[in-house]
């Protein structure tokens, strides 16, 4: 291990490793280390959302991701021991960028570790954060190695994506405010023998009786077509009281506490791991104090309903890792990293809210179906202190400054035979200009290209441009950007702009600033004024 870096960053689960793997992407150097030897075995996140997965897109292991889960096709929520048609639902198949995954954490890790490898990264296993202390423009880490060896890390920023009992948020002196639910809920990896459907998730829910109260889920792991993870809430005070006294309850414990919420005649076996668990709800009052941040579960922990955990935190480390890329090389002045907890404590916030509601509804029996939001693609920043938005008189609901850019497919390229989707030229740690053109825009046409060259100055290699244009339109070449044929009107009909519109995409997916009238002029002062870029970098164009 050097004695410098860039950014330390702290923890090495899924969160610290797709941090770490679009820094060092973006050429920035970077140290990730984790307490534990060795990365562990065990399912605990599960659920990937469809904007999760843009995100691995946009590092490419989308596809890995895939092959290595299994697709959840819907709910299926049983009462009593009879289903329930009303409160189950299907998956759509189509319409959604993609769909639910389950993927078993460790597999996540390990897809994360492997990207991290490919861009020259890696873990160091067995090293401990000791303490930190900030000095001017240095942070001075103190670590302890896997065999007690004590070292000085210097640093220009820290990372704490480092759990729920963050050294890094408690040297800070941040507040976790919240709470923990009175709940005890057992969890196991194993195999279900059943005549139920592989595919769904199902939810068994029991008010009483002959049987005893609660509520239990089951959700397919890749690896087996019998393999499931079932969580249980505890209803009964004994064994509640008894499982207090371990963290692995054994299989016949399992067995005992589970079959009883589980259709007639399941059989449970192959049992790879178990554990015993509290529910708590908290969100830390900042995600940051001058050159330290934090993320994931150290900055929010929440309900596991909906499976919204372990994506909030990614997409945590999604907005946080561009923002250090800029600030690391010097193209952006550090105010910029003050936006990342003004744009993420919120949707922390509201997840940690919207999920433990959802719980309090299973623990009555009465929880609703997930809907849009739980894909997460509706998370936006309209309002944040870094986008723009020079098209006020637009329909408020069309894509705006702060909201994701839409899915867009449908797109056909000179000398190329198949369809393209805008998602393949937006993202990859680049600001990206995106201009809509048609014949009656030429004029405009020539302002995107001053807006280009404005950009590309700015950022060098982390700018792009691509023109959109209309069918029919005839749009001169220019091999410094990329002109795609919007053949199927997707395009208009998802941004819903008159020819003339141009958007800046942010390396994270999202909309930073639109306008009318692109002008290099427009975009130095977005540059300059949202984004700190230093005035002598937007005045080279």
């Amino acid at each position: 291990m050097h004695d410098s870096t860039d950014v330390l960053i702290v923890g090495a689960g899924p969160v610290g490793l797709l941090l770490a793997t679009e820094l060092r992407r973006d050429g920035v150097d970077v140290r990730v280390i984790d307490q534990h030897p060795q990365r562990a075995y065990f399912c605990k996140a599960l659920g990937v959302t469809a904007r999760t997965l843009e995100v691995f897109e946009d590092i490419g292991i989308a596809g890995r991701a895939i092959d290595a889960g299994v697709w959840i096709t819907g709910i299926e929520t049983w009462r009593d021991g009879a289903p329930v048609p009303e409160q189950s639902m299907q998956v759509p198949r189509h319409g959604l960028p993609y769909g639910s995954l389950s993927l078993a954490q460790y597999e996540t890790e390990r897809l994360l570790e492997a990207a991290l490898a490919e861009r020259g990264g890696h873990v160091d296993y067995g090293w401990t954060l000791d303490g930190f202390v900030e000095t001017g423009d240095v942070v001075a880490a103190a670590l302890s190695g896997p065999h007690g060896e004590a070292r000085t890390l210097h640093c220009r920023w820290l990372a704490g994506c480092d759990g729920a009992h963050s050294k890094v948020r408690s040297q800070l002196a941040l507040a976790y405010e919240g709470g923990k639910y009175p709940q005890t809920f057992a969890l196991a990896d194993l195999d279900v023998d059943w005549g139920l459907p592989r595919g769904p998730m199902y939810r068994f829910n029991w008010s009483g009786g002959e049987r005893p109260q609660t509520s239990l889920a089951a959700v397919p792991i890749r690896g087996s077509v019998n393999r499931y993870r079932l969580s249980i809430i505890v209803g009964s005070e004994d064994d509640a009281a008894q499982l207090a006294e371990t963290t692995a309850p054994d299989f016949d414990t399992i067995c005992r506490l589970m079959l009883p919420a589980l259709p007639d005649g399941t059989r449970l076996s192959s049992m790879r791991w178990s554990s015993v668990y509290r529910v708590s709800h908290r969100i830390a009052s900042a995600y940051g104090r001058g050159r330290a941040f934090i993320a994931g579960d150290a900055a929010h922990i929440h309900p596991p309903v909906g499976g919204q955990g372990m994506n909030t935190g990614l997409q945590d480390a999604h907005n946080l890792g561009w923002k250090l890329s800029l600030v690391s090389k010097g193209i952006a002045d550090a105010r910029l990293l003050d936006s990342y907890s003004a744009e993420r404590r919120p949707v922390g916030l509201d997840v940690v809210q919207s999920t433990s509601a959802a719980l309090n509804a299973v623990l009555v029996r009465e929880a609703s179906m997930p809907a849009m939001r739980e894909t997460q693609l509706l998370v936006t920043y309209r309002g944040s202190p870094i986008v723009l938005d020079a098209c006020p008189q637009l329909d408020a609901a069309l894509p705006a400054p702060g909201d994701r850019a839409p899915e867009v497919g449908g797109l056909t390229q000179a000398f190329i035979g198949h369809a393209r989707r805008l998602q393949e030229f937006v993202g990859r740690g680049r600001h990206v200009l995106v201009g809509y053109v048609d014949d009656a825009a030429d004029a405009r046409l020539d302002g995107f290209m001053e807006g280009y060259r404005a950009l590309h100055a700015a950022l060098g290699e982390g700018a792009a441009g691509v023109i959109v244009a209309a069918p029919g339109s005839d749009v001169p070449h220019d091999e410094r950007i990329t002109v795609l044929t919007d053949s199927a009107s997707e395009f208009a009909a998802a941004f819903g702009a008159p020819a003339g519109t141009a958007w800046i995409v942010r390396p994270d997916g999202h909309i930073g600033w639109r306008s009318d009238a692109c002008t290099a002029q427009a975009v130095e002062n977005w540059l300059g004024q949202s984004l700190g870029v230093s005035d002598e970098r937007v005045g080279q164009s």
